[in-house]
């Protein structure tokens, strides 16, 4: 019989959504997503963490794997129901420029969905995230900036270069057609949650559905108890308790214990404007590129 092939494609951008995303589709009927998030099968990416690199068990949840294997990259889908559409979310597929061609091999007539944010500000996001894992030790956004790179996916620090937008898409617009691809905004559709979501329905050729959760998912928090959070990290503590909870239980107990509600830290409008003037030039190609006017989502200057 002959092997299913996954349909659509979530390719980033990294703190782009993409997260919310996976939330949204998975509760479509006519959708199938694994239970892995990220995949990560057809970009060749590394991680700092090495669990990312064990196999799933077939009964837990995980945000993000790196699959090399084709027997287990097929077998996070052996649940697919006849006549669900198959998909997968993983954002370093945009930052691997030999994915576009790798996926396009796989399945040329996939559907690819992108969603873009204001490169700054993902920027900023991204290093808020790798500060709050403990994957950066810069106490600013603008001495991780500075520091040397870490040139790798999973725990590495290319705040500017994934913010790159044109290169990362041309290689996909060059091997798919135009309507095969899917471009959104970030701060259009999570400021609207689910109320942005039938256009992605009817690209995918499916009919709209009210969805029960609008969270935006994975979103910055401030953080608290810096100090035994990465403590808890440290790798033989890590491994001796992995498995006394699944990942969201963990997830919950982390958000009660280390994270805090209140206003997030903002970039200062010194550094966006930088940053803005840094992106400008790539804003306008992938305006061009994918005809949609950036700017005018994406503010040039932050007033004091």
């Amino acid at each position: 019989m002959m092997q299913r092939k996954v349909e659509f494609f979530v390719i980033g951008v990294a703190r782009g959504g993409t997260t919310s995303l996976y939330n949204y589709l998975q509760q479509h009927p006519k959708i199938f997503l694994p239970r892995v998030k990220e995949c990560n099968y057809f970009s060749e990416v590394d991680s700092v963490d090495k669990e990312a690199y064990e196999t799933p068990d077939p009964g837990r949840e995980y945000h993000m794997k790196i699959i090399g294997d084709k027997i287990v990259y097929r077998s996070l889908f052996d649940s697919a129901k006849p006549g669900q559409l198959m998909g997968e979310v993983s954002p370093s597929y945009l930052w691997d420029k030999r994915t576009a061609q790798r996926i396009h091999s796989y399945n040329p007539n996939a559907k690819i969905l992108v969603s873009l944010r204001n490169p700054a500000n993902r920027a900023h996001s991204h290093y808020l995230m790798n500060y709050q894992t403990g994957h950066d030790k810069s106490i600013t956004f603008e001495h991780a900036l500075e520091a040397p790179k870490k040139e790798i996916w999973g725990g590495g620090n290319m705040y500017l270069e994934m913010g790159l937008y044109y290169d990362q898409l041309k290689p996909y617009f060059d091997r798919f057609p135009s309507e095969n691809i899917k471009v959104l905004i970030s701060e259009d559709w999570t400021r609207r949650n689910g109320d942005a979501l039938p256009e992605i329905f009817d690209f995918l050729g499916l009919e709209e559905i009210t969805f029960e959760d609008n969270t935006n998912h994975n979103a910055s928090k401030q953080l608290k108890n810096k100090g035994l959070l990465d403590l808890l990290r440290a790798e033989k503590i890590k491994k001796s308790i992995k498995w006394l909870l699944p990942e969201k239980a963990k997830d919950k107990l982390k958000n009660r214990l280390f994270y805090k509600e209140g206003e997030k830290e903002k970039i200062s409008p010194e550094t966006y404007n930088r940053l803005m003037e840094y992106f400008n030039e790539d804003i306008e190609r992938t305006a061009q590129l994918t005809g949609i006017d950036l700017q005018a989502y994406w503010k040039k200057e932050m007033v004091v």
